[in-house]
């Protein structure tokens, strides 16, 4: 496609808001079950969620938020806020487990498992899948195209979205993501690395926007509520949902948006 008609309108390149609701699966999917190491993953449902969805309220920014099946289960009203606020739903496994380790019936069955608790929830079926920890098997995304998903959102190959070959019978919509856009390498302590201050994250990724910007594709941020809501870290989000919201030509979507169009756009060019 020609970059003038990659996206909507006049826009030259599009920018989207996501958030890995984990809480504590984040946690247990390192084998942690220590009280609390594992309050710090309830900080993001609890403390969190509702301070982020005010300030994507304010700023009229619809998001997509990935929240493992176990999440949904315990945080049933946080499902609920979210779709509350006009926000997508995506599947992101049952409890962050390592996707890459599952056979296929294992995995398969925590895909239902998701679809269904998700769709029960949120009162639509999703549309997307993330990966935890963007870990895929060999399967997945056959899988995917068996379920009736319409996008992944999972490799790092490119700065626009892209079309994966067939499999299963469908097309399944890539919408690329990077480690330098999620908040995670720089703000999940583990104990074996210190913290990055956040002002020095949100320069690194105000650069990494206006570069994605110039090149026409999309940049696609992802955050997790426990680390991202944090009061200085909630800061930095709030000056870059401004930064981006005053950006001339950006399409700020959900990637379900964004997934819409681009399978649009590519059948109209062929």
């Amino acid at each position: 496609m020609a970059p003038a008609a990659r996206w909507p309108g006049d826009a030259r390149a599009a920018c989207a808001f996501t958030f890995d609701l984990d809480a504590e699966t984040l946690w247990m999917a390192r084998g942690v079950r220590e009280p609390v190491a594992l309050s710090q993953g309830r900080f993001g449902p609890v403390e969190a969620l509702p301070r982020i969805l005010e300030l994507l309220k304010v700023a009229g920014v619809r998001a997509s938020f990935f929240i493992p099946a176990w999440v949904a289960e315990h945080y049933p009203d946080s499902v609920k806020a979210i779709v509350a606020g006009g926000h997508e739903i995506g599947c992101h496994g049952d409890e962050h487990e390592r996707v890459s380790e599952l056979d296929a019936a294992q995995e398969e069955r925590i895909l239902v498992k998701s679809l269904e608790t998700l769709t029960k929830l949120a009162g639509r079926r999703p549309v997307g899948y993330r990966a935890p920890a963007w870990q895929l098997s060999a399967n997945t995304l056959g899988l995917l195209a068996r379920h009736g998903f319409d996008y992944s959102s999972n490799f790092m190959d490119r700065l626009t979205p892209y079309l994966h070959p067939p499999v299963e019978g469908a097309t399944l919509v890539e919408i690329p993501v990077s480690w330098v856009l999620d908040d995670a390498p720089y703000f999940l302590f583990t104990g074996t690395r210190s913290l990055e201050p956040p002002g020095a994250v949100l320069q690194g990724w105000l650069t990494e926007f206006d570069g994605i910007n110039e090149a026409g594709g999309v940049t696609n941020f992802t955050f997790h509520p426990q680390l991202i809501g944090r009061p200085s870290r909630l800061a930095c989000l709030r000056e870059l949902l401004e930064h981006v919201r005053h950006t001339p030509r950006v399409w700020v979507a959900s990637l379900a948006e964004i997934s819409a169009h681009w399978r649009k756009a590519a059948a109209a060019a062929r």
